[in-house]
């Protein structure tokens, strides 16, 4: 009984909403149709469990944009009689869904939902990873730096988010050619008696390893080389290193000016749209502005990896009390911003920050408008209300974002019908007999 209930509290605390489905009907009127609404929802289809007499069982789990048409669909007329797919509407006694109201909040709740009812199994149902990130030894006597998804090191400074694994090495590869850092860090170890590699020889490499310059020149380094992914010196590194090219060029040192201008091209890498949200992980806080219930609202989501729970859904504001509830929003906020994001960050914290970057990297196409903590907090209110304005009046994205179903079935909705990118089937076998 305890089972029960617990299983219970748990669907009611993911799933506000639910409906019978009587299996012994005609698609037609399985399900109280009229009062199934055709709006964006993350829905859960549960049965009977086939092993047990236990109800509620899932058996799928997914988000779409128009509720109704695509629950006619799955409960339908059932497949090809050759088909794999599970005949829902022949299996399943209950659909529990939430309304929601922005991308954003479907994956939020999608996630929350799978991992809490697919526990061993619910990361293969994710269309998004975690993130990936920079991270640096602080107090190291070698220093090293190294691309990661887990942020869960104290010891190690972290810079990101980076859109993916590939750029992640490649910043790297950049940053220790302008900053001539080791690139073989077992040779490093052996310093002062290491063997210097090719990169000296070809000048790209001071070489600490063999004692040429002492470790204390590389540490400093080594911190300019990380201030500079986290964007901490960017600007300061790009002024000073212009300045040294117009003076090799009025020195008429015309090799020299073209090696730093090779530098300047190279350290344009870091303007790539891959690490457009680029900082250290103290910045990693975030107000997101959604779409609410209507155009004349809106849904607040507050991102913070430190926090319990790392992402917070907000009381919706309206147009109409914008103001006072901006004010508001902003000292919630300022609550928020007297807690630092630092490392250790736990797995399920991981795993919404990489939620998070899904949204940040889709740009244009995302409905919502993602605001820094840091920036929120320096500008005040007035920041919070123009950016809720530009949501009130912005445009929907003219590409809808499309449904990635497990079981890539022609049942799914069209891309028109669908909010969302996540969907997950599981296929037990069905129940001997009717419950």
């Amino acid at each position: 009984m305890a089972s029960f209930e617990n299983r219970q509290a748990k669907l009611e605390n993911l799933f506000d909403l639910w409906a019978p489905i009587d299996r012994a009907a005609p698609p037609e009127s399985c399900l109280p149709w009229k009062s199934i609404p055709a709006k964006p929802a993350v829905y859960l289809l549960t049965g009977p469990n086939p092993d047990s007499n236990t109800a509620d069982h899932p058996y799928l789990l997914a988000t779409v944009g128009n509720l109704r048409a695509a629950l006619q669909r799955r409960l339908g007329a059932p497949p090809d009689v050759h088909s794999k797919r599970i005949q829902y509407g022949q299996v399943c006694t209950r659909v529990h869904y939430r309304i929601v109201h922005s991308p954003f909040a479907a994956n939020w709740w999608y996630w929350n939902a799978a991992r809490n009812l697919f526990a061993d199994t619910y990361r293969q149902m994710l269309a998004f990873r975690p993130t990936w990130w920079i991270a640096a030894d602080k107090d190291a006597a070698f220093p090293k730096l190294r691309r990661t998804q887990d942020l869960s090191d104290p010891w190690l400074n972290y810079a990101g988010p980076i859109r993916d694994k590939t750029s992640a090495g490649k910043l790297i590869e950049t940053v220790e050619d302008l900053f001539d850092l080791c690139r073989y860090h077992h040779v490093l170890l052996q310093t002062p008696h290491g063997k210097p590699c090719a990169y000296k020889e070809m000048g790209k490499c001071p070489a600490p390893c063999d004692g040429s310059v002492p470790m204390s020149w590389y540490h400093a380094q080594f911190s300019a080389a990380f201030t500079f992914i986290a964007g901490e010196s960017r600007g300061q590194w790009k002024t000073a290193t212009e300045a040294a090219m117009k003076a090799a060029a009025a020195a008429l040192n015309f090799e020299q000016a073209g090696r730093i201008k090779q530098r300047l091209n190279r350290a344009a890498l870091i303007e790539a749209e891959a690490f457009s949200h680029l900082a250290p992980l103290k910045e990693c806080v975030w107000l997101a502005l959604q779409p609410g219930k209507g155009k004349p609202f809106m849904e607040p989501w507050l991102i913070h990896p430190s926090m319990d729970p790392p992402v917070q859904a907000l009381e919706q504001i309206g147009k109409k009390n914008l103001p006072a509830a901006a004010e508001l929003l902003f000292r919630h906020c300022q609550n928020a911003g007297a807690i630092p994001a630092a490392a250790p960050i736990a797995p399920p914290a991981i795993e919404q920050i990489g939620l998070l970057a899904h949204h940040l990297f889709r740009g244009e196409d995302d409905p919502g408008i993602y605001l820094r903590l840091s920036d929120v907090l320096a500008g005040g209110p007035e920041v919070i209300v123009s950016a809720a304005t530009k949501l009130f009046t912005r445009k929907s994205p003219s590409k809808p974002l499309p449904e990635n179903a497990s079981d890539k079935s022609p049942a799914e909705p069209p891309a028109s019908d669908t909010l969302n990118i996540s969907a997950a089937e599981v296929t037990p076998a069905p129940p001997a007999a009717d419950a």
